[in-house]
C-alpha cells in the first residue's frame, strides 16, 4: 500500500471539515476551516519542500474558489483565511 500524500490527506481533511461545517449551518465555518486544515497537513507532513508548500497553497486557493462557487459565497470573505494559509506555509 502506497504512503498517503500531502495532497490526498488535504482532500480528506477538506471533505471531513466541509461535512462538519455543513451540519452546523454556519457559513463562517467555511472560512475558518482552511487555516486549521493546513495546520493539520503541516503537522502530518512537517518536512514539505518549498515546491510542495506552493502546490499545497495553490490547491487550497483552488478549493476555496470551488467552494465559493458551490455555496454562493463571496470569494472576498476568504481573504483572511488565504492570508493565514500563506503565513502558515511560509509565503
Amino acid at each position: 500500500m502506497a504512503e498517503e500524500s500531502p495532497g490526498t490527506y488535504l482532500q480528506q481533511r477538506i471533505a471531513e471539515w466541509s461535512r462538519k461545517v455543513a451540519k452546523t449551518n454556519n457559513s463562517a465555518g467555511y472560512v475558518a476551516m482552511w487555516p486549521e486544515i493546513v495546520k493539520e497537513v503541516m503537522q502530518k507532513f512537517p518536512k514539505l519542500s518549498a515546491d510542495e508548500r506552493a502546490t499545497l497553497r495553490g490547491t487550497v486557493t483552488d478549493q476555496i474558489q470551488l467552494l465559493g462557487k458551490r455555496t454562493g459565497q463571496d470569494p472576498h470573505m476568504f481573504t483572511g483565511a488565504l492570508d493565514e494559509v500563506a503565513r502558515i506555509l511560509g509565503r
